[in-house]
């Protein structure tokens, strides 16, 4: 677990220093076409066998950096795990490497066959 919980602050750490600015609210995003932003600026990762990017964003007039992951609903990469043991791995990745943040939520789009989990935290409180 000590490498995801490095790779999640060098990819952090990274978006904080980019320019890949997202604008739209957390509570409705448009998770295929930020996807499709953060591919074609070679900012997709892969972590724990889900895709995730990272962008900078204004949450609750403070500089934050929003994390989202895209949980494959059928997925033969995880093996047995069900999606509730996969979402709960990513959020536990996250607490262990942030200990807190300031949003978070998951939505499953059926349409897309992916939950997609979305974590906001604040820049500079890495606590």
């Amino acid at each position: 677990m000590n490498h995801v919980k490095e790779r999640l602050k060098e990819i952090f750490e990274n978006t904080i220093e980019s320019e890949m600015k997202c604008e739209c609210p957390p509570t409705s995003s448009d998770y295929y076409n930020l996807f499709c932003k953060a591919a074609a600026n070679e900012q997709l990762h892969k972590l724990l066998g889900n895709n995730v990017c990272m962008f900078n964003c204004s949450f609750k007039e403070a500089d934050c950096v929003m994390m989202l992951f895209s949980i494959a609903i059928n997925s033969n990469e995880t093996g047995a795990k069900n999606i509730a043991e996969r979402v709960m791995e990513v959020i536990g990745a996250i607490e262990d490497c942030f200990i807190t943040t300031d949003f978070m939520k998951s939505e499953e789009v059926k349409e897309d066959k992916f939950v997609y989990v979305t974590i906001i935290k604040r820049v500079g409180d890495m606590k």
